[in-house]
């Protein structure tokens, strides 16, 4: 049985750094609980897993002072006209809005804004590149096991009743509302089609991979538990209803855009680095130029990778009761693996070249 490792990529906003709180809550991603026994289905030996983490970089789009041909920056007055200093001899370069004075700009293009961001992560590698690896116990396993058995019949009574209620204290996490605040709140109506639309698939994120999964409401995937475990209603407004949002959130955007990206980084190094470029699915300028200094410093930092044994990996297995080892007759767990990799290559993986 081939010794492997789980290989995880996370987007994330907040500080990386080994100690972090990002880092402690790796110790309870039910995610990894549920992925662990499916790799061990597909016949390998898992050992734990690489969580590959890349934060966004801060930095926002600016304007950009305007220059003559000497190079010197342009200040006018309220009337239009070019402010000099007070001597006379030189022109002014700042602005002073009690005085009227306006330094000229011009919007940051995306390639400038790009080219600042990867500035940035060249100067300090460190804080936007991490990896680490996490392992689970037998005991965690088993803890993750009841949890995942107790939010499946939690789940089923839900159905069952078609009861979902709300819960105001997730309305707002991580200084985002949810996208169904509006309509939970009453100020929109789920069936706008401006706002909403109706998904055929119930797991979009298997969608691609065919209806095997994708369509099955007794198949619970993380993100369906998350959901639930967050707020019933967005649960049944997600998923038994499957209305979603026309409008992606950005945060959620650049990780599904910079995951699809590194998918392809990894099956072939550097010499697939435009290529990852070009499978990023953004289409905001800004936002893309961002994406692409991530993935160009990443490649750079981290360079090629070998071992890999399979990316992208579908798994769907039976949700067993812990306390009497028999499936349940009603749901199955499924999902999508990141990517596994060798175990004899996580040393080389987790060392920056």
């Amino acid at each position: 049985m081939t010794q492997v490792f789980l290989w995880e990529t996370k987007t994330s906003s907040e500080d990386i750094s080994f100690g972090s709180t990002f880092w402690k809550r790796t110790t309870l991603d039910p995610q990894l609980s549920l992925y662990l026994p499916a790799v061990r289905a597909m016949g390998h030996d898992v050992r734990g897993c690489v969580y590959d983490v890349l934060r966004k970089p801060d930095q926002k789009p600016s304007a950009i002072p305007e220059l003559d041909s000497d190079g010197i920056k342009i200040v006018v007055d309220a009337a239009g006209q070019r402010v000099r200093t007070k001597d006379g001899k030189k022109w002014r370069q700042t602005g002073d809005t009690e005085l009227g004075y306006v330094l000229k700009s011009r919007p940051e293009t995306p390639e400038e804004y790009g080219a600042r961001c990867l500035e940035a992560i060249a100067e300090n590698p460190q804080k936007y590149y991490a990896r680490g690896v996490v392992v689970r116990l037998e005991a965690d396993e088993r803890e993750a096991a009841a949890d995942i058995w107790n939010t499946a019949q939690h789940m089923r009574e839900a159905r069952r009743l078609n009861i979902y209620p709300r819960n105001p204290d997730s309305c707002i996490q991580w200084g985002r509302e949810c996208d169904y605040l509006n309509v939970c709140s009453g100020i929109t109506d789920i069936k706008d089609p401006l706002l909403f639309k109706f998904d055929e698939d119930v797991h979009e994120e298997l969608a691609s991979d065919g209806a095997l999964v994708s369509s099955d409401l007794n198949l619970l995937t993380q993100s369906f538990m998350r959901a639930y475990r967050k707020c019933p209603r967005l649960a049944q407004l997600r998923y038994i209803l499957r209305m979603r949002p026309i409008k992606r959130a950005d945060t959620l955007s650049t990780g599904h855009s910079v995951h699809a990206a590194l998918d392809v980084f990894r099956r072939g190094g550097d010499r697939y680095v435009d290529a990852a470029i070009d499978a990023l699915e953004t289409e905001d300028p800004y936002v893309r130029a961002k994406e692409r200094a991530m993935i160009m410093g990443y490649a750079a930092y981290w360079g090629p990778t070998t071992g890999v044994v399979a990316i992208e990996k579908l798994f769907q297995i039976p949700l067993i009761n812990p306390a009497t080892g028999a499936a349940s007759k009603t749901f199955s767990l499924g999902g999508k693996v990141d990517a596994i990799v060798e175990a004899e290559a996580v040393r080389d993986l987790t060392s920056p070249v």
